[in-house]
């Protein structure tokens, strides 16, 4: 980045990733101007470690003026976030999740309709730099069949202060809140594609304090646009005790393709810096993409493009858990 820095403001420190996303937006040049958090005393720690103001209230952040706001409220404050700062003028990015359920979902339509802001979310995966090169191996060839697998311990969405990731209703429990990256891996790699149908099942194992579940899976097909025929999936997500695993193997008339994104240790615990989960799952490029696109006022993945993910995710845990 040349000339003044960007100036980047965070809303909302639900969960891990706005800390390794501050460490990114300094490494990569730009600033940290202000932080809010319903916890004052969350958003005071972050603000002596990143920078900037910590503000009581959304209107205080975007009085600042910033360039660029990182959200990561939880699911029931996204919709009051999205009001008022689609409102403003600096595009807004949501870490995942933005929207547990199908109701919750057509509540942030109705906000975003009225949005004058560029509004985006993703998981950071659509950024992992092995599966962005997968997707440009396959890009043109036939796409027989995909098969993609998610799975991250869901052990410390059972923490107290974390608890809402694992309740189906208000965070999305593990079919959703790991099971968006599988659906955002199946974007990557079939952009556009929408899950049509399918059957599915759920487990929880023995023993396991999960108010969800820690096994998902589902067998559908894929309406991908502009192909003469869907296109058969196959999904599981996990949520067992181990290191976080990310993988996709693609069919194609060509032959099989497939990328691994296996990270040692769990990338909620992570340092800020470094390899691991800061390059191999796309949490650097996320913020790089970011900067690159609040220069020209716009945002990545934007809604009119990443609801498909959204709404694959939630379908998805639909039939899994109605099977079950």
């Amino acid at each position: 980045m040349t000339g003044t820095p960007l100036r980047v403001a965070f809303a909302g420190l639900a969960h891990s990733h706005p800390y390794s996303d501050a460490a990114n937006v300094r490494a990569l040049g730009a600033e940290v101007v202000g932080v809010h958090d319903a916890d004052a005393g969350a958003a005071e720690e972050f603000a002596l470690r990143f920078g900037g103001a910590a503000v009581a209230s959304l209107d205080l952040l975007t009085a600042l003026r910033p360039d660029l706001v990182i959200a990561t409220p939880r699911p029931h404050d996204v919709r009051g976030f999205l009001h008022l700062l689609g409102s403003g003028d600096a595009p807004v990015f949501v870490n995942k999740v933005i929207a547990p359920t199908g109701a919750r979902l057509a509540e942030i339509d109705r906000v975003l309709t009225a949005s004058s802001a560029p509004v985006g979310t993703s998981s950071v995966l659509r950024f992992a730099p092995a599966l962005v090169a997968l997707a440009g191996q396959i890009g043109g060839e036939d796409v027989l069949a995909l098969r993609v697998h998610a799975q991250h311990d869901n052990a410390a969405f059972q923490l107290p202060d974390r608890a809402w990731q694992d309740d189906p209703r208000r965070g999305g429990g593990t079919a959703v809140t790991v099971g968006v990256h599988a659906w955002e891996m199946v974007d990557v790699l079939l952009p556009g594609a929408a899950l049509v149908s399918g059957s599915g099942w759920t487990r929880t194992r023995p023993g396991s304090t999960s108010a969800s579940e820690d096994a998902a899976g589902i067998e559908g097909l894929l309406r991908v646009p502009g192909a003469e025929r869907e296109v058969p999936v196959q999904v599981l997500v996990t949520g067992t005790p181990g290191a976080d695993a990310y993988g996709a193997e693609v069919v194609t008339a060509a032959g099989i393709r497939s990328v691994s994104l296996d990270v040692d240790g769990d990338q909620d615990a992570v340092g800020d810096q470094g390899e691991g989960p800061n390059e191999t799952l796309g949490f650097r490029d996320l913020i790089h993409a970011l900067l690159d696109a609040a220069q020209r006022g716009a945002t990545v993945a934007p809604w009119g493009e990443s609801r498909v993910v959204v709404a694959n995710t939630i379908r998805a845990a639909e039939i899994a858990r109605s099977d079950a």
